[in-house]
């Protein structure tokens, strides 16, 4: 499409005072979200009103079979995918501030749903639908009271402790848990007579081969003939004509080969007649005994739906410029999920897929959304006897390319090349979720994350400052890296180390092992370690540093701490530092540069010179 006229965009409007004096409290995001609503719809012209319809016409024609599709992942019936791209999208759509953003039913929503639903055993047993229903309904409802909690509790930030390796490892791992889940309706086997004590990928390998090595299973022909020609349909259309909408051609292939070949239900598992209307409000059990197993399910479908809301509108605000409150967004997805809880539909996100496609489609305001959902409640309102005719083989179908959407082979290759350490962290997140229930496999990802980067924080760099003379000023001094395993100079009575890094308690045993090298060198009277350059200096670090000044004041020896912040100051005074340091040798950074180094050298030479006088 042609780019949007300037005077077409929506002009950002001056905060009012009170919005602006309550965003840093609580109701923060509250206010947030309804200021940028009522933004909206005060700024919205009828030049958006073209490009929000196209946009509004085409998202609903995907997201009608993908709704279907996803709620197949989630072992449900199909009909509670629209319920979901309804309800969801509708709500989120109105409370989300990126204007592109497409929220409803996701395949990684999906498989964290069946992921729990087969973990709580409510998924090839004798527990009823009703049963599945009620818990994917229990599951969106905490997942969302958890988001708001987020929301509310102002921790948007948090998300940027998941790494993009673990999000693509994830990702590449939950779209072939995609294509080995939909396997047995695109072949037409039955699964309901196996089972397996293996999680993931190979559970799921493992009951197939079950149920055609044991039991005599084959490939039902029909099944097999309608997939390939829905996965064919949808493959044309990508490469032939991108705009159309290839997901729902291909379903309708499906159903037309179904509906020409005189096939019913007993050639091959169909979707059936739809329930007539819209969904009812319900609101799910909240017995604890019922809702107890279901939070650490809860809580990843939460954190991975937060990370894909805030990862897709930073996407696209990359290319609109809008800028993305990451707690508004937390708030939205929440109340959407609760909402959606209590209309029986599944935990939902932001859709990569359908959040592109709005914004290629010429989506200008959040208000897109909202009508892409009312036109997804007429279709299936409209086209719901039809759904007799469409065959699980297409649905399964058309779920292959999506899950080979999921596999960023680019980033894999860029990772190879240049950072061997995420490349494990993805791979390993990728293991986790074929082998692993999806929840763990998250919070594995999450784990790796965190280790690498504690890893990589606690890692110091030092450098001695030396000099060829007896210089008593940092400005005759030159910087020599010291590695690990050598010590600093031992030729000279005061020894100046320069710490660049994090000082928190896992480099603690780093700088000790520093210390202790330090001690061993006899000829060192004074030690001078400039801190500007640090970051932080936490409790555990206050201790080292507290027992190694008390060594060295034992031995007649002094440390000199420089370069200080006024503020990092204050926190080693408080702690009780210059108890031991002395409160002269805590030197704050002065205006000029150096100045903190030079005051720390000349007080060091003045203690090495008082001592030397005192000698007999």
């Amino acid at each position: 499409m042609p780019a949007p006229d300037e005077s077409d965009r929506p002009a950002p409007s001056p905060a009012q005072p009170a919005w602006r004096a309550g965003r840093r409290s609580i109701a923060g995001p509250l206010l947030t979200t309804a200021h940028s609503l009522s933004q909206a719809a005060r700024g919205y012209r009828p030049g958006f009103l073209r490009g929000d319809t196209a946009a509004a016409v085409t998202v609903a024609l995907v997201a009608v079979p993908q709704s279907m599709a996803f709620a197949a992942i989630a072992g449900l019936p199909p009909v509670y995918g629209l319920y979901t791209a309804v309800v969801v999208t509708l709500v989120g759509g109105l409370l989300t501030g990126s204007p592109q953003l497409h929220v409803g039913p996701t395949n990684t929503m999906s498989l964290l749903t069946a992921s729990a639903l087969v973990a709580l055993a409510t998924v090839d047993s004798d527990a009823s639908a009703a049963e599945r229903i009620q818990t994917a309904a229990l599951l969106a409802l905490l997942a969302g009271l958890m988001q708001i909690a987020f929301a509310l509790g102002r921790m948007g930030e948090l998300v940027r402790f998941v790494s993009r390796s673990v999000i693509v490892g994830f990702s590449a791992g939950a779209g072939m848990l995609i294509v080995v889940s939909q396997l047995p309706p695109f072949l037409g086997v039955d699964l309901s007579a196996t089972h397996s004590d293996l999680g993931g990928a190979l559970g799921q390998l493992h009951r197939l081969g079950q149920a055609v090595v044991s039991h005599g299973a084959a490939p039902a022909r029909p099944a097999v003939a309608v997939g390939l020609v829905s996965l064919t349909a949808a493959l044309v259309c990508r490469k032939v004509a991108r705009w159309a909408p290839r997901y729902l051609l291909a379903v309708v292939a499906g159903a037309l080969t179904v509906y020409f070949m005189k096939w019913d239900d007993q050639d091959l598992a169909l979707v059936g007649a739809l329930p007539a209307g819209l969904p009812a409000f319900a609101l799910p059990s909240l017995d604890w005994h019922s809702y107890r197993p279901l939070l650490a399910s809860a809580f990843a479908i939460a954190l991975v739906g937060m990370i894909e809301v805030c990862g897709i509108s930073k996407t696209l605000a990359a290319k609109t410029g809008h800028r993305v409150e990451p707690n508004q967004e937390f708030l939205s997805i929440g109340v959407a999920n609760v909402l959606g809880g209590c209309f029986r539909c599944l935990p939902s996100s932001g859709s990569y897929s359908r959040s592109a496609l709005n914004q290629e489609a010429g989506a200008r305001t959040r208000f897109a959304g909202v009508a892409s959902a009312l036109l997804t409640a007429g279709v299936f309102l409209l086209a719901a006897p039809a759904a007799a005719f469409i065959p699980m083989a297409s649905i399964a179908a058309i779920l292959f390319p999506i899950a080979w959407g999921l596999v960023d082979l680019g980033y894999v290759r860029k990772l190879t090349r240049s950072n061997r350490a995420d490349l494990w962290v993805c791979v390993a997140t990728f293991a986790a979720t074929l082998a692993l229930p999806l929840e763990i496999a998250v919070f594995t990802g999450v784990f790796l994350t965190l280790a690498l980067y504690l890893r990589r924080a606690r890692q110091l760099y030092i450098t001695e400052m030396v000099s060829g003379d007896d210089s008593r000023h940092p400005a005759g001094w030159t910087e020599r890296p010291l590695r690990a395993n050598v010590a600093c100079n031992p030729h000279r009575a005061v020894s100046f180390l320069q710490i660049e890094g994090n000082l928190f308690f896992a480099s603690a045993d780093d700088l000790q092992d520093r210390f202790i090298r330090v001690l061993a060198q006899k000829e060192i009277r004074v030690l001078i370690l400039r801190l500007k350059r640090t970051h932080m200096v936490d409790a555990t670090v206050m201790h080292t540093l507290e027992a190694f000044a008390r060594q060295m004041r034992g031995e007649g020896r002094h440390l000199i701490l420089c370069g200080l912040r006024p503020r990092m100051c204050e926190r080693m005074i408080a702690y009780g530092l210059d108890g031991v340091i002395g409160r002269e040798n805590l030197i704050v950074s002065g205006e000029q540069p150096f100045d903190a180094a030079r005051a720390a050298v000349k007080r060091a030479h003045t203690l090495v010179d008082a001592a030397a006088e005192v000698k007999p």
